[in-house]
């Protein structure tokens, strides 16, 4: 007897084809969720011990950007804060009673010979010396003022007389034909101290303690000075003071922002302490400095009195040294700093070194393993 197989009723599917559709989809959800669960291990892994040993036994690859320990000579170069100014301020007094009738404009320059000022209209004459006037010159004293007196006088071009410590008829005479080439001056040969006023070399006016027509008597104040001569100050931290020694030259870098040449005139001797503390806390005091002069030259150009420059400056060297960039350098977990040196076959192993000088972008370092020609990681 033949089997007729009945029709299928519509949106029913037979049972025998229904399960195992649903063993198919759940073992796929399984295997999804395994391969997600490997990987997510993988990444984990990856991110603790980085990428896996090479399957066929190929060294890491070399690091991109490296260096050479070199033996070189470093040598100490700083970039130092200046003022550009005048050196040698100091003030003018009155040596006499009466009203001042004439003072020098402010930026005036003095030199020897020339009017410092008039009271009553009699001239104080500029002289070149290094000690106050202090008593009247005539025939008959003698001492080392007299020889100042005459080594300045014969400076200015009068002669006929010996410059030493004897003020003679011929000193006197000489004397004389000064005071009658100076107007305002009396004729009398002898020198009275509130005449003259010595200074070590020319003087430029930076300033009036008084206005002409004022009543004047001895030892009021009439007018600040300063040297002509155009220097930088740079108040130098007492450490850095073997960075520089008078006669040597040093790079200025001028307000307009050129540069120029100068010449170390004097390191201050005694230090002086300032007061850039810390506001507020007591018992804070300023560094400790001394005063260093730098001579710039006299058609300098681009000078601001007060104006502040850098001033670069060439230190003390250090000869056969090994030195690495700055840049390799790295701190190490437990202190201090270390070098990433590379092996032959590319390995990388961190060396804990000793630093020295630093200098032009190099760094000097001694360590276990490190010597001329050691390659080191440069991190970019």
């Amino acid at each position: 007897m033949s089997t007729v197989a009945l029709p299928e009723e519509p949106g029913v599917e037979p049972e025998t084809a229904e399960r195992p559709r649903r063993r198919r989809r759940g073992l796929g959800w399984l295997l999804a969720a395994l391969a997600a669960l490997t990987a997510l291990g993988a990444l984990a892994a990856f991110m603790l011990w980085g990428p896996p040993p090479s399957s066929d036994g190929d060294a890491a690859p070399r690091p991109e950007a490296t260096a050479h320990v070199e033996r070189t000579t470093l040598e100490r170069r700083e970039t130092l804060d200046g003022t550009l100014g005048h050196p040698g301020a100091g003030s003018f007094f009155a040596r006499s009673d009466g009203v001042l009738t004439r003072m020098p404009e402010v930026g005036t320059e003095l030199s020897a010979g020339d009017r410092a000022w008039e009271i009553d209209g009699r001239p104080t004459i500029l002289l070149r010396g290094d000690v106050p006037a202090h008593r009247t010159l005539e025939p008959g004293v003698g001492g080392e003022d007299v020889r100042r007196f005459e080594q300045a006088l014969s400076e200015l071009g009068y002669g006929g007389f010996t410059v030493d410590d004897e003020y003679t008829a011929l000193t006197a005479e000489a004397v004389k034909n000064w005071q009658r080439n100076t107007r305002g001056m009396e004729v009398t040969g002898t020198v009275d101290p509130a005449r003259i006023w010595y200074t070590p070399g020319p003087v430029r006016v930076t300033s009036h303690e008084v206005a002409v027509g004022s009543n004047v008597a001895p030892g009021t104040a009439l007018l600040d000075t300063a040297a002509t001569e155009r220097v930088v100050r740079i108040d130098l931290d007492v450490d850095d003071r073997d960075l520089v020694a008078e006669g040597d030259e040093v790079t200025v870098g001028m307000p307009g922002g050129g540069t120029v040449t100068g010449e170390v005139a004097s390191v201050g001797t005694v230090a002086e302490t300032g007061d850039d503390g810390q506001e507020g806390v007591p018992g804070e005091e300023g560094r400790a400095t001394v005063e260093v002069l730098v001579r710039l030259p006299d058609d300098a150009e681009g000078f601001l009195d007060r104006a502040p420059v850098t001033v670069e400056v060439q230190g003390q060297s250090r000869e056969d040294v090994l030195a690495v960039p700055v840049g390799a350098l790295i701190a190490l977990s437990g202190g201090g700093y270390g070098v990433s040196v590379v092996d032959a076959d590319g390995t990388v192993s961190d060396v804990p070194v000793e630093t020295g000088w630093f200098s032009d972008g190099l760094v000097e370092v001694t360590g276990d393993g490190i010597d001329e020609g050691t390659e080191v990681v440069v991190p970019g």
